[in-house]
């Protein structure tokens, strides 16, 4: 028996579709054009005051720096920039994808000596970041925003956070230059009091330098991530999780997706529906563009 929503004449059948599809596309590029819209709304409001601490804290987390580390992040940012490079000579490196980055040897440095911590309590109370005598509760759970906060006392904004990753990608020596000839104009030769006129020295090269960096470390994050959910997908057998809303990240992904590729975002309003259709459009693109060289 025919459904009385479908059309049995051929012709209106087709002009049902076409009129779908022009349906679809109007509610994309709707879609997208909302997007152009929030997006410059968001230029025009700026970011939010702990959106620098968050990005430059995100560039610790990447190299395993959590919670426990935040004083003595801060602590190794208090330190005479002389000292703080003797430190990072010291440190070992680990031996991994990117074993000359300075920031594994930070990590360590940070590991090795309690004495950070206290120094580090002691910048956070003399620049009004304690609660009650101890850090912001909510840095445990973020730890990003603590990380952060030496950068965003020395000025760096979201704009210089690929300089920032930039610095820990170059060799010690070529460090400890870019250090002293910017501790020729700066009265306060701490390490992290240092770092915005270092950056600037650097110029634009660094923040080449720091890009591709940058881009490494979340290609290494998003193939970590991959293998992860691969290994418990095939430990288990619930699959209840498709039927959950799509995350915000997914749905963000989409639309990066179907910009590149010019097509229509997905319909379908499920994490499991969004899950596959990233997978049969190669999402995530920016890392898997070139899998099929």
């Amino acid at each position: 028996m025919p459904r009385p929503d479908v059309p049995g004449d051929p012709r209106a059948l087709l002009a049902a579709i076409d009129h779908q599809l022009a349906s679809l596309v109007a509610s994309r590029e709707t879609a997208l054009d909302r997007i152009v819209a929030l997006d410059a709304e968001q230029a025009a409001l700026g970011y939010h005051p702990n959106y620098p601490a968050y990005v430059h804290g995100g560039i610790y987390a990447d190299k395993g720096f959590g919670s426990g580390h935040i004083l003595a992040v801060a602590g190794f940012h208090d330190l005479d920039w002389r000292e703080a490079l003797d430190r990072l000579t010291t440190a070992p490196a680990d031996v991994g994808d990117d074993p000359d980055c300075l920031l594994v040897r930070l990590r360590h440095a940070c590991e090795a000596d309690a004495m950070l911590e206290v120094s580090g309590l002691v910048w956070c109370d003399q620049v009004g970041l304690l609660k009650r005598g101890a850090i912001n509760a909510f840095w445990i759970k973020r730890p990003k925003l603590g990380l952060g906060q030496p950068a965003k006392a020395a000025g760096l904004g979201p704009g210089q956070a690929a300089a920032h990753r930039g610095l820990y990608s170059l060799s010690i020596a070529t460090l400890a230059r870019g250090f002293d000839n910017a501790a020729v104009n700066q009265p306060d030769h701490r390490f992290g009091a240092m770092l915005s006129a270092v950056i600037e020295t650097g110029g634009s090269r660094l923040a080449r330098i720091g890009a591709e960096a940058l881009h490494r470390d979340a290609e290494a994050r998003y193939r970590d991530d991959c293998r992860s959910f691969a290994a418990h997908q095939a430990a288990t057998s619930d699959r209840h999780w498709r039927w959950k809303p799509p995350l915000s990240r997914q749905g963000h992904l989409a639309v990066t997706t179907a910009r590149a590729k010019d097509i229509a975002m997905p319909t379908e309003r499920t994490r499991g529906h969004a899950a596959s259709w990233l997978d049969d459009h190669d999402a995530n693109i920016r890392f898997t563009q070139g899998d099929e060289a």
